[in-house]
């Protein structure tokens, strides 16, 4: 019986930490994007501007997210400092990621246009590609955590087994 509170507390800590972790990682990646909630209606596009840079990472991405896709059609674009479209996509699901190459500093531009005629609500981003490394704390962290649940789970069962030994 003495093995269960010590595989208890090891899990414990296991979860603790992974969760540390895991809020670490997650706050310094959520730190880096624009984020912009519009609703959205075939006369005004959505637009998105933020300062990219080459030197911290040259890949960049933007999330946009529309529940009710299907009810109109959406077109993505994305332009640079210069002006010139980068990336252009259409929503065909709820939530769509495009990776794109970041080559010049300045302001670059995310437009959502509604093609269709019914509004709609989207949430969407821009963003630098997060580092390996804070991906890697993430991973980790979330790692951390199912070992730890999964070692609280197994003590429950060691502790019930040998209980049911001793009586």
């Amino acid at each position: 019986m003495k093995k269960a509170p010590l595989i208890l507390f090891v899990g414990g800590a296991l979860v603790a930490i992974g969760m540390i972790l895991s809020y670490t990682g997650a706050s310094f990646i959520s730190g880096q994007i624009s984020i912009k909630e519009s609703l959205l209606n075939s006369t005004i596009p959505a637009e998105l501007q933020k300062e990219l840079d080459p030197s911290i990472t040259n890949r960049g991405a933007f999330v946009i997210r529309a529940e009710e896709f299907e009810k109109t059609s959406l077109v993505a674009n994305l332009y640079g400092p210069t002006g010139n479209e980068i990336a252009s996509k259409e929503i065909i699901q709820v939530s769509t990621e495009e990776y794109f190459d970041i080559e010049d500093k300045g302001s670059y531009k995310l437009v959502v246009q509604n093609i269709g005629s019914t509004e709609i609500p989207i949430v969407f981003g821009l963003t630098h590609m997060p580092d390996k490394s804070l991906i890697a704390i993430n991973m980790l962290g979330q790692s951390m955590i199912i070992c730890g649940f999964i070692g609280v789970g197994i003590a429950a069962i060691y502790a019930l087994k040998t209980r049911k030994k001793t009586s």
